[in-house]
């Protein structure tokens, strides 16, 4: 009888630590960056990790590196309607953009020097805001 417990009880320990291991987190793909044109967010990859693309009028400093990429100036008074132009209508088509939804609602983009370049900035802008440095700096 003990016998017959130890192995039932060493299956169902098995049994649970195989089941943790196919449930593995799917691997996060940064390959594309989808653009949401209701939330006004932009996503890197699969992953809900996102920034908002309404923090580039405060950024009016970290412009440079977008404007140099694309070619273009960022102009007001409607800076995230600007960036979502260069974003979904690239000038001169360095890469193709897809809509992902019926509605157009979601737009992807491939990450490349362009997209990646408004990925960073929005990231500097983000930090700017919620993360300043000490007034001990």
């Amino acid at each position: 009888m003990f016998r017959v417990l130890t192995a039932t009880l060493i299956a169902l320990t098995l049994t649970g630590c195989m089941d943790s291991i196919t449930q593995l987190p799917e691997p996060t793909d940064k390959s594309y960056y989808t653009v949401d044109l209701k939330d006004f967010s932009y996503c890197q990859g699969n992953d809900q990790d996102c920034m908002n693309l309404s923090s580039i009028s405060t950024g009016h400093s970290y412009f440079g590196a977008i404007e140099e990429v694309y070619g273009q100036k960022l102009t007001g008074p409607n800076y995230r309607g600007n960036l979502l132009r260069m974003l979904l209508k690239p000038k001169k088509s360095e890469y193709p953009v897809e809509k992902t939804s019926k509605d157009g609602r979601y737009y992807k983009v491939p990450a490349n020097k362009y997209t990646d370049t408004v990925w960073k900035t929005l990231n500097r802008i983000d930090t700017s805001l919620y993360s300043p440095k000490s007034l001990d700096d």
